[in-house]
């Protein structure tokens, strides 16, 4: 019995080390078997890693997804910023129209001695001041414009867009103005094939009547050059050779029956009835064209210079010619080295600039000194006045240099320019000795014999008297009289004087120019007569003299 307990004992301890035997092969089974499931996951793993890694296709793909990913990131932050700069842009823009509204309320009302003071450089401020109803104070924005040469060509091209007439015009009128204020002289979209037939046309098409004799001859001259017909019924004709004659004419070369026109034109722009008529006909288109078909042509250049000259005379003209474009090509032209050009320039320029006073300088009156703006008060007024022959273009030049001494190619236009030589001294030299006086030079036509004249009809009008009634009325409307005058005169221009002053001695309306008059200087006056003129006299009839050289004579000249 105990015999078999004690075998049951050893039979269930037996039992239990097979079975703590049995567990614990098990558990080292299921460890092995779990160690070797993640030796086999991991060399899996790096089997799968090692061959994608070497896999392009594959690589490609994941590359394209990840670029896809960062564009889809950028196009979101792009968005984001775009809303943000939006919002920047607006918030701006009202910020620009709060500032705008500010300035075009408050610029107007700062006070001239402050301008004067602060340093204002922002295009919207002087902008807004050239538009004040302060003329002084526009001035002096302009004046300001015109000292600016830093900015960038965004904001010239900002001044220009919303400039108006009266500030382009005192822009031109700057000493050394930038240039970007101006916009390049435009050109016409469309030209006449033919200029020369539209210019005769458009003299054809001038009224025939109330016309002076010299603005017919002038015309006729000019339509019967070339041989071409006026299309409303055959040439002008006022006593002349007429159509038969006409028609047996040779044409001339074109550009010389263009002068003719132009010249043509001249004459009837010297009458303020014929400019408007001019305008109407659509004068400036066609002195457009010319320029840019000629713009070489100096000769050319100086005709339209002129007959702007004498159309600025009328302020009803004036925004018609600034919108047309001349004042970026009148500021040029002013600047020339050519003398002529530059005083026709700077007479249309004056005349068009109505912010320096109510004087206008009509044909044959040409203003030397001061050419550009100038705060400085003028002291007294200097008039020269040339004799026979002479002119305001080359009576007072230095001197006739001989031929070796002149420029080969610019017929004098460099010495000009290095100021060693000048062909008007008051205008070159008196204006930097004395700058504060105004320098006025005058132009009539003279000529010693009737065969070479101008024009052969209104004889009266050459004589002393008529003369000098004439000058006296355009220097009246060119301000002569409001402060101290002195007279510098050559030959012929002496007498004329002497004539004009007595005249004014005895009307009241002139009186203030004798009462002004400071003083006369006389070069080679013929105050007692010439014995040229006694000489040319006896043989008139051969010579034919003028009737200013008849009243040369001795005995006949006023005292």
């Amino acid at each position: 019995m105990f015999v078999l307990r004690k075998w049951i004992g050893l039979e269930k301890v037996s039992n239990g080390v097979r079975c703590v035997s049995f567990a614990s092969s098990y558990k080292r089974s299921l460890i092995s078997i779990g160690c070797l499931s993640v030796a086999f996951t991991a060399t899996g793993f790096y089997i799968i890693k090692y061959r994608i890694l070497r896999d392009e296709n594959f690589r490609t793909v994941t590359g394209a997804s990840t670029v896809d990913r960062k564009k889809h990131f950028n196009t979101v932050q792009e968005k984001i910023n775009e809303n943000n700069t939006k919002d920047i842009k607006s918030a701006k823009k009202i910020l620009d129209t709060v500032k705008d509204d500010f300035v075009n309320r408050i610029a107007t009302h700062v006070p001239i001695p402050l301008l004067k003071i602060l340093r204002v450089n922002d295009p919207q401020v002087l902008v807004s001041l050239t538009k004040s109803k302060n003329p002084v104070k526009r001035k002096k924005a302009v004046q300001t414009l015109g000292t600016i040469h830093h900015w960038p060509d965004k904001k010239y091209e900002k001044v220009r867009k919303v400039c108006d007439s009266k500030t382009l015009v005192g822009l031109a009128r700057t000493l050394e103005v930038d240039d970007r204020f101006f916009d390049p002289f435009p050109a016409l979209d469309e030209y006449e094939e033919d200029l020369e037939s539209a210019l005769k046309a458009l003299l054809s098409s001038l009224p025939k009547d109330g016309f002076s004799k010299c603005v017919e001859y002038f015309t006729t001259q000019a339509l019967i050059e070339g041989n071409i017909e006026e299309e409303r019924g055959g040439y002008w004709s006022f006593g002349g050779p007429g159509v038969e004659f006409a028609k047996t004419v040779d044409r001339g070369p074109e550009e010389r029956v263009e002068i003719i026109c132009l010249q043509a034109l001249i004459s009837h722009s010297n009458e303020r009835h014929n400019c408007f008529e001019m305008m109407k006909m659509g004068v400036l288109p066609l002195l457009q064209q010319t320029y840019h078909k000629r713009k070489y042509s100096i000769v050319m250049r100086r005709q339209i210079a002129r007959i702007l000259g004498n159309l600025s005379v009328h302020k009803e003209l004036h925004n018609r010619i600034i919108k047309a474009g001349w004042v970026s090509i009148l500021y040029k032209w002013s600047k020339s080295a050519d003398l002529q050009l530059s005083l026709h320039a700077a007479r249309a320029l004056v005349n068009l600039d109505r912010d320096e006073g109510t004087v206008l300088y009509p044909s044959g009156v040409y203003l030397l000194h001061p050419t550009h703006r100038s705060s400085d008060p003028l002291m007294a007024d200097v008039v020269f006045v040339h004799g026979l022959l002479g002119g305001p273009f080359k009576t007072w030049r230095q001197q006739d240099r001989k031929l070796a001494d002149k420029d080969k190619v610019s017929d004098g236009q460099e010495s000009v320019r290095k100021g060693t030589y000048t062909f008007c001294w008051p205008k070159d030299w008196l204006a930097k000795d004395v700058p504060f006086i105004r320098i006025l030079s005058v132009e009539y036509d003279t000529n010693l014999s009737t065969w070479n004249a101008s024009c052969p009809y209104e004889i009266e009008k050459r004589s002393l008297q008529r003369r000098a009634s004439e000058l006296q009325e355009k220097l009246k409307a060119a301000g002569v009289g409001s402060r101290p005058i002195i007279w510098v005169t050559h030959s012929m221009g002496g007498l004329l004087v002497k004539e004009l002053l007595c005249q004014s001695d005895q009307k009241s309306d002139y009186s203030d120019i004798v009462d002004n008059t400071s003083g006369v200087i006389f070069y080679s006056t013929p105050h007692r007569g010439s014995a040229l003129a006694n000489i040319s006299s006896k043989g008139s009839r051969i010579f034919s003299p003028t009737v200013e050289v008849q009243e040369l004579s001795q005995g006949k000249t006023p005292q």
